[in-house]
């Protein structure tokens, strides 16, 4: 590639989120170049592996979720052990309770995937939009512009180095809590350090002598803990390690590592295999103040970092990833006004200083568990608010409701202690099953006509709105409006009561009835209402309008560059 290349947007970091972040605006049709330090992709196995159902559905809306699904596992009970022999068992647990699916939340339970398999998924894909990660090219210095970023980069190709300068219209940084982006725009990274006692050791090991059917978890941190997990990738398992113990040796020496197994197990006769990977882990928990500057934006742990504990990390760095990309395709293709990014750090900077408290909770209730079981169903629970159903931009300056009085500041950002359980514009849209196509309709070979879900319509570069209503003529009105849009921003979509209902067809692009109820359930349409709600293209509902001025209340704010539409 040639010197001072110009691209639209770049992308420092290819974990995962900068490949979602590259992904989405490559499904946008943005030109992206991904860069990343390392020179060869990361074994760093299992840290990031806990998929809420949240990231289930975003994983859907990028084409993804197959794949993942595909390779990962279900979260096993914790069983706990009887020392000093280490054998008997104390008490065996669900993590989790099994959730079964409902039709607006189809993905109903955590998923265990290793960040490393996640990577590989995505960097296929990506693939297929002609993007592939640019190994061995290191950040050293940005310089923004007013309406530009000049990038400079050292490229590595074996023994060979040279330097480049990338000329950039925007850039994201997601070069993790270490990278350079951060402190090249000289961001605040305030929040705390947890002392050495709280350090764990994480790592990817061959073991015998346990079942692959249970997270077996020995001791305690007051003395010595040992927990390992099986993973997808066979003969390995997830080895964290704390306690009493010299951290830094264990690390560097196998003899050490084995000694400290035996002595928090209590058993001779588990065998250590081949040690993948092992890391000290020095838990933190920071955030920045504000996640733009200028032309150049942080997502990820480049914003954020925390304890692991409720698995929310690699979470939150998705849901940053989408919120802001969608936002910079419209902004890049001159639909969106700049000032639409602003929004991104509106709406994710209440959401994660949440998680950073929820995180920190659930750690210290961690460091609370003792060897013989105590305190340690409560600290290890997880699901409700941790799978991220709740999670809301309710006050969002870009948001528009017309049933529900908007929040003027955040008041339940995870929507963990939401008091009613109304459908809000800034929540998490959901799915409905169930929706008999009429345009076109298909009929099946055993008569039954073809059915789908809102799911399956909704998109990462459009947005879908849901028109319910029974009185044509107001039904109308909000499709008049929504045609001053072009067509390629918007996916219209009829939701009929049932077959009887008066529905048009002029001006939608997909009529579907509504079998069984959950559609209008789900969004919560009274009888004879009629409601329009606009999902945006992360998922999020952006407005529920009544009206057609609604309509372009909304839109017109979104799509706020579209000048002079009449």
């Amino acid at each position: 590639m040639p010197e001072d290349t110009t691209v639209p947007v770049l992308i420092v970091g290819a974990g995962p989120t900068g490949l979602v972040a590259a992904l989405t605006l490559r499904k946008n049709g943005i030109p992206v170049r991904i860069i990343e330090k390392e020179e060869s992709f990361r074994t760093i196995g299992q840290r990031g592996a806990g998929t809420m159902p949240r990231t289930q559905e975003l994983y859907q809306l990028l084409g993804i979720l197959d794949d993942v699904q595909a390779k990962a596992l279900q979260t096993p009970p914790i069983r706990m052990y009887r020392l000093p022999e280490g054998v008997e068992p104390i008490t065996t647990f669900p993590v989790e309770p099994l959730v079964a699916p409902t039709p607006s939340r189809p993905y109903s339970n955590i998923i265990l995937l290793g960040q490393s398999q996640t990577e590989a998924i995505l960097r296929g894909h990506l693939e297929k939009y002609h993007c592939k990660v640019e190994l061995g090219t290191t950040l050293y210095s940005i310089q923004p512009e007013e309406d530009h970023v000049q990038a400079h980069v050292l490229k590595k190709d074996g023994d060979r180095e040279h330097v480049e300068t990338i000329k950039c219209r925007w850039l994201i940084g997601a070069d993790g809590a270490r990278g350079a982006v951060r402190k090249q725009l000289g961001l605040t990274f305030d929040g705390e350090s947890f002392g050495p006692s709280m350090h764990l050791i994480i790592g990817d090991v061959g073991i015998e002598g346990v079942d692959n059917k249970h997270w077996h978890y020995w001791g305690d941190m007051s003395t010595t803990l040992v927990t390992l997990r099986s993973t997808e990738q066979d003969g390995i398992w997830l080895l964290m390690l704390g306690g009493q113990i010299n951290h830094a040796k264990v690390v560097a020496e196998r003899e050490e590592l084995e000694k400290m197994i035996k002595i928090g197990t209590g058993r001779e006769d588990l065998k250590l295999g081949q040690v993948h990977s092992i890391v000290e882990w020095r838990p933190q928990a920071r955030m920045v103040e504000t996640f733009r500057k200028g032309r150049v934006f942080v997502a990820g742990d480049s914003a954020h970092i925390h304890t692991p504990f409720g698995g929310q990390g690699l979470n939150t760095s998705i849901q940053d990833a989408v919120n802001l990309s969608w936002k910079l395709s419209l902004v890049e293709k001159g639909i969106a006004a700049p000032s639409l990014l602003d929004s991104y750090t509106e709406e994710r900077l209440p959401v994660i200083a949440q998680m950073l408290k929820m995180s920190t909770k659930l750690f210290n209730e961690f460091l609370g568990v003792k060897a013989n079981g105590t305190n340690a169903e409560t600290a290890w629970a997880r699901g409700g608010p941790l799978h991220m159903f709740g999670v809301n931009c309710r006050w969002s300056s870009v948001v528009v409701d017309e049933r529900t009085p908007k929040e003027v500041t955040p008041v339940d950002p995870y929507g963990a202690t939401h008091s009613t359980n109304l459908v809000r514009a800034g929540d998490r849209a959901p799915d409905a099953s169930g929706l008999v196509m009429l345009d076109p309709a298909v009929d099946r070979t055993d008569g039954t006509q073809e059915t789908t879900s809102l799911f399956n319509v909704f998109g990462t570069s459009y947005h879908t709105v849901l028109i319910f209503g029974e009185e044509p003529n107001k039904v109308a009105e909000i499709v008049s409006a929504l045609e001053h849009y072009p067509s390629e921003l918007l996916r219209k979509v009829l939701v009929c009561k049932d077959m009887s209902t008066p529905s048009i067809s002029d001006g939608v692009d997909l009529r579907v009835v509504d079998r069984d109820g959950h559609a209008c359930g789900g969004y919560q349409i009274k009888e004879g209402e009629t409601v329009a709600v606009a999902i945006r293209p992360d998922g999020v509902i952006g407005g529920i309008v009544c009206r057609a001025e609604g309509a372009r209340e909304y839109f017109d704010s979104v799509f706020s560059a579209l000048i002079n539409i009449d």
